[in-house]
């Protein structure tokens, strides 16, 4: 095992060659000043992690795919790297420092590499566990800041090489000095950026995950598509991009079913282009958490070598898609979060979710996939607490539809726009309407578990995606266990 506890990391190799001169000086001993990757190597694959960019991994190549680096640099703000989000907005530093203009509204937001400015993340711990495992903790980067802000947090990665896989277990290590719990964002679970021929991102957009259904193109050459990113929903967790060949990288994502996706600039770039070109592939799984200032959280994202066929195969092998989701909040949220003036108590979680609540304010589920005719009840096991008697609970529901069965623009731009693209997809993927049921309950402290009926709803038919549970007047409770079942 090769372990540095600090590392300052030079950025090339550098060589002297020796020379004698008439009064006989002795030769220069080669000087070599060691490089900052760290690769992992099998028969077919190789993974280059970056220590000069807080270990995100910036070579990776399939030699079944000619061995190129797939991996794009253009900037700090690509390769494969952990980036989070959360407030304030916009986050101003420990010393005063602002973030430039352009990127202030994007709060608070550590990222792996370095930040707008060129200043680059800290390496504090690496290690290379046998010969497929590489460990990294670094001090990450404020992006939005360009005048070296750096993360009140730490970021660890440990990557695994297992045959045309490699696994990423993330995990963020929160120590700020704002104590204020801010609302969920949506979290890159990691970001993924290629260089320009893996261009074609492919997934499974519909209601029949794994039952070997069509997949669907979501950006392809000349569709004029890719930019700006869209997002999506595939109950899959995987999404791919590849070349022309068909083969490339997948992302699988078990605790995910929403994905961010596309091509940067435009359609002239598809299918060429190195690591330093500007043109790109993305795409990110996206969840939403609540980042505690003490939170640690991990998450483990699989990235897959090889055909849509492999990549699918695998997330097909690996899925963790219940047909009946529970969720016990022993020690963590589960991906669940908040809507409205309620908060609970803080990292870590401890038996159960401890809330506090106010008028119309909602616990809301992360975005999954279940089916009505497998589950006609929902239960609530907690205790819940309130000065009024008449406390009832609003169940909504989403179900699955057909804006499910495409993808959607992340934000207007130039020839693109949001409202003119809803009004243009309307007819053919329209999205189906929420249904809500009304539940009043007994408010009084005592441990019970709430079974509500959801079969009676005329709405509740096919497939569902997420729901939300909204307390009609103030309180408190303990929840201890949601679960959809028979």
């Amino acid at each position: 095992m090769q372990k540095y506890s600090l590392l300052l990391v030079p950025l090339v190799h550098l060589s002297f060659g020796t020379f004698t001169a008439c009064s006989q000086k002795p030769a220069a001993k080669e000087t070599v000043v060691e490089s900052s990757m760290r690769y992992l190597e099998n028969d077919r694959i190789k993974l280059g992690i970056d220590l000069s960019l807080g270990g995100a991994v910036t070579f990776l190549s399939d030699r079944e795919n000619g061995g190129q680096n797939m991996i794009n640099s253009h900037d700090w703000g690509r390769q494969i790297q952990l980036s989070y989000y959360s407030g304030p907005w916009p986050y101003v530093g420990p010393n005063g420092e602002t973030p430039t203009p352009e990127w202030a509204g994007l709060g608070w937001n550590p990222i792996q590499s370095g930040d707008a400015g060129g200043h680059r993340s800290q390496v504090i711990d690496f290690e290379k566990r046998g010969d497929n495992v590489l460990f990294v903790r670094a001090i990450p980067m404020q992006w939005p800041h360009k005048t070296g802000v750096a993360g009140e947090c730490e970021f660890e990665c440990l990557y695994t090489l297992t045959d045309n896989v490699i696994t990423l277990e993330a995990t963020i290590v929160n120590h700020r000095s704002d104590t204020t719990q801010y609302q969920a964002c949506s979290q890159e679970m990691p970001a993924v950026y290629t260089n320009g021929p893996w261009y074609k991102l492919v997934t499974y957009l519909g209601d029949q995950p794994f039952t070997d259904q069509p997949t669907t193109v979501v950006v392809d050459k000349s569709d004029n598509k890719g930019w700006p990113w869209v997002h999506f929903y595939t109950p899959e967790n995987w999404v791919a991009l590849l070349d022309d060949k068909g083969y490339g990288i997948g992302v699988f994502q078990p605790e995910v079913m929403t994905f961010n996706g596309g091509f940067h600039p435009n359609d002239s770039h598809k299918g060429f282009g190195g690591e330093k070109d500007v043109q790109t592939g993305h795409t990110a799984p996206i969840g939403k958490q609540i980042l505690d200032h003490n939170i640690k959280w991990t998450y483990t994202t699989s990235l897959i070598l090889g055909t849509e066929s492999d990549i699918r195969g695998y997330a097909k092998a690996n899925r963790k898609v219940e047909p009946q989701p529970e969720w016990n909040f022993q020690q963590s949220r589960q991906n669940w979060y908040y809507e409205g003036d309620i908060t609970d108590s803080g990292f870590p979680v401890q038996d159960g979710l401890h809330i506090n609540f106010k008028e119309n304010t909602s616990l809301v589920s992360p975005v999954t996939f279940w089916k009505a005719a497998e589950t006609p009840y929902l239960e609530i096991e907690g205790e819940i607490t309130s000065a009024n008697p008449e406390l009832s609970l609003t169940i909504e529901i989403q179900p699955v539809g057909k804006s499910d069965l495409t993808d959607w623009l992340n934000w207007s731009e130039g020839d693109k726009n949001i409202a003119k693209e809803n009004q243009q997809k309307s007819g053919d993927f329209p999205k189906a309407a929420s249904f809500q049921i009304q539940q009043p309950i007994s408010a009084d402290g005592s441990n019970r578990i709430y079974r509500i009926y959801l079969g009676d709803s005329a709405n509740y038919q096919g497939a569902m995606k997420n729901l939300k549970i909204t307390f009609s007047k103030e309180g408190q409770a303990k929840i201890k266990r949601i679960k959809l079942g028979s």
